[in-house]
């Protein structure tokens, strides 16, 4: 029998070999393809991964996160064209293209067809990525030294506070605010076989916490943060009664781990947030609470690493989109929902709100028959509907005299032609021209001045009020 010659057969193998990975790899993308299909349009709420998986984010997101992460000097570059996004997001996922330096991603852009329209953004400016740090369990004695580092960087942050701390140290909650940092609600004792046992104890804890803050700040803020997150503590429930109260629920997109055992050093605290996901809008999760010291040690690192990156530190307020864990579908709590009954008579519409903008100053310029008045912010004040000015300063200001009737026990008022003496006791005007009756005035008495009513005082001595104006107080920054 005749043999086949040994070089075309090893050809003939070498050429099958080749074919059957090319066959592999083109049914790997087409499963890859019809596995992620069309985008979807986002959820309303931006849901987070959970604990379980803490660096873990949306798909659409790992494949820009790992490219911003990448430190190799010489990566090996895939370049993929022909497949959808969502699947080259999902080799990112797998390591591809991460912070390992072993490759990274270069997605082929997909032709579309020309509209003769520049493609969008193409002129617009790049949106800032914002990251907003977030504190827990605080004030404690470790929450100064927070806001010290913050303020030497200029940075704003985010307090989510315990009741119990807040009602014991009052003048820490209030510096936080006053420096420009936003408080939220973070439950009263952090206990969390009372907070998801029942929805009651929870809902309790957080309208206690409330109030407290209320007393301090003046208001009652609408962040509010479950211990531990909302992944597998939350039920629908949960949410859903949260969200009809007002109040605005956000869990995190970064765990700097620093409460995952105790002590965790400062140095893997860095480290975990630096592995974190790099997003447009980014929460970080880290303790201000007794026994994190080493958090503290940490966060100058941890600043200067988004400053690195780009990126702007924010608050959270009611403007943020909250980020949320997706309900569990296995439980960790055994507890009934409330009854509607129940929802009915407690879970009222709470008028939360966030710090009141003050009002700002204004100075008033009264203008008369006789002369114009100017007042600042702290000479004129409003009480029922009227307008009160100290009864000196009116009437020197527009040419009268006052002086002090020690005798009579009297203010003896000479203006515009008329003389009258003002009775303290009787609260009333008494001309000296007999045939003119008596006028009542209410005053009020502020910073030991007699304080009396413009327009009145104004009308009593036959002086016409013509104009006035408000305009706010040019202050010097």
């Amino acid at each position: 029998m005749k043999k086949e010659a040994p070089g075309l057969w090893k050809d003939a193998k070498n050429w099958i070999g080749r074919l059957s990975t090319a066959v592999c790899a083109l049914l790997m993308i087409a499963g890859l393809w019809a596995a992620w299909g069309t985008k979807e349009a986002p959820e309303p709420i931006a849901y987070a991964a959970s604990p379980a998986s803490p660096q873990a984010v949306p798909m659409a997101y790992h494949a820009e996160a790992a490219a911003a992460r990448s430190d190799s000097s010489e990566p090996v570059s895939i370049e993929i064209s022909g497949v959808k996004e969502e699947a080259v997001a999902a080799l990112a996922a797998q390591g591809i293209g991460s912070d390992t330096g072993e490759a990274t991603i270069q997605m082929a852009a997909a032709k579309k067809p020309d509209t003769g329209k520049p493609s969008p953004g193409a002129e617009e400016k790049k949106a800032d990525k914002v990251v907003y740090l977030t504190f827990d369990d605080g004030p404690s004695a470790h929450t100064k030294d927070v806001l010290d580092i913050l303020a030497k960087e200029q940075v704003k942050a985010t307090f989510f506070v315990l009741g119990q701390n807040a009602k014991r140290d009052q003048e820490m909650v209030r510096t936080i605010a006053e420096a420009g940092h936003a408080i939220g609600n973070h439950s009263y004792n952090h206990e969390y076989k009372e907070l998801y046992g029942s929805f009651r104890e929870f809902w309790s804890q957080i309208r206690d916490t409330g109030k407290v803050l209320e007393d301090i700040l003046g208001y009652e803020p609408r962040l509010v943060r479950a211990p531990g997150g909302t992944a597998m503590n939350f039920d629908k429930q949960y949410f859903e009664l949260m969200r009809q109260a007002g109040y605005l629920v956000y869990d995190w997109h970064v765990d700097s781990g620093d409460s995952k055992r105790r002590g965790v050093p400062a140095k893997e605290i860095a480290s975990a947030v630096k592995q974190g996901a790099l997003l447009k809008e980014t929460v970080v999760l880290m303790h201000d609470g007794a026994g994190h010291g080493e958090t503290v040690k940490a966060l100058p690192e941890i600043i200067r690493y988004y400053k690195d990156k780009g990126y702007t530190f924010g608050v959270l307020s009611p403007e943020v989109e909250p980020v949320q864990f997706h309900v569990a579908s296995t439980k960790r709590w055994a507890r009934s929902p409330v009854g509607s009954a129940w929802i009915e008579a407690n879970v009222q519409t709470v008028h939360v709100s966030g710090p009141v903008k003050p009002e700002p100053k204004m100075v008033m310029d009264v203008h008369t028959d006789q002369g114009s008045l100017h007042l600042e912010p702290d000479q004129f004040l409003s009480y029922e509907d009227a307008t009160y000015v100290p009864l000196r300063m009116l009437v020197r200001q527009l040419g009268g005299t006052v002086r002090w009737n020690a005798e009579a026990n009297r203010v003896d008022i000479d203006w515009n032609g008329k003389g009258a003496g003002f009775d303290l006791a009787g609260a009333q005007l008494v001309f000296a021209d007999k045939a003119e009756a008596a006028v009542p005035l209410k005053t009020l008495t502020e910073r030991s001045l007699t304080w009396v009513p413009l327009r009145d005082v104004l009308h009593a001595f036959g002086v016409q009020l013509t104009a006035y104006e408000l305009t706010p107080l040019q202050e010097e920054v």
